[in-house]
């Protein structure tokens, strides 16, 4: 699986810097972000040291920075930004007992995530937590509710092909720590950053 989210983001990243008018790339792309949402939550689950985590994540997240604004030409926060906020949410919400208190605050991270252009925004927090919340099928129902009111306002109906990472996930990962122990830990970590400054640099060769 998380062969599959890094080959989709590469090429869904390559379609949208490229080849901006073929949608073929950006079909694929849509099932790379689900994979590292529940990989994300599966970190989150299974870390003994989240100080670590968080810090790792923050890394990558202040690393890619430079090569995402150059690759795509865009002022907003990358996506390791939103999966560090999203852990930062969850982790915070463990510890709150009260479950009005619980919503209210994953409201209030979905709202900064949302005035922060982060990329996926309040989507990328609430596909996380419906991989926290639910299972099974009931993981599959949500994430095409999420996905039918994110077209209803974005207008992005690209997004409905991301279910089928979900579909995925119900089936064979869930559960499983061998999910995500298939790909070296530094190809893993670094990809994300590398892949960018990659193709930023192509992008602006002379």
């Amino acid at each position: 699986m998380y062969w599959l989210a890094m080959l989709t983001m590469l090429i869904d990243h390559i379609g949208l810097v490229f080849f901006p008018t073929d949608p073929a790339w950006r079909f694929a792309g849509r099932l790379a972000f689900p994979i590292y949402a529940y990989a994300l939550y599966m970190g989150y689950a299974r870390t003994r040291n989240m100080r670590s985590y968080m810090l790792r994540l923050l890394g990558i997240a202040l690393i890619s920075q430079v090569p995402y604004m150059l690759a795509f030409d865009v002022y907003r926060p990358n996506v390791v930004w939103t999966l560090l906020t999203s852990l930062l949410a969850l982790t915070a919400a463990s510890r709150l007992k009260n479950g009005a208190a619980v919503a209210g605050w994953y409201v209030l991270t979905a709202l900064v995530m949302e005035l922060t252009l982060m990329d996926y925004g309040a989507y990328g927090l609430l596909l996380i937590l419906i991989y926290r919340y639910t299972r099974s099928y009931m993981m599959v129902a949500a994430h095409f509710a999420l996905n039918v009111v994110y077209d209803m306002v974005h207008h992005a109906n690209l997004q409905h092909f991301s279910l089928l990472s979900t579909i995925l996930i119900a089936c064979f990962a869930s559960g499983e720590s061998g999910f995500y122990k298939r790909v070296p830990r530094w190809l893993w970590r670094s990809f994300y950053p590398v892949h960018l400054a990659v193709i930023a640099v192509v992008r602006l060769w002379p």
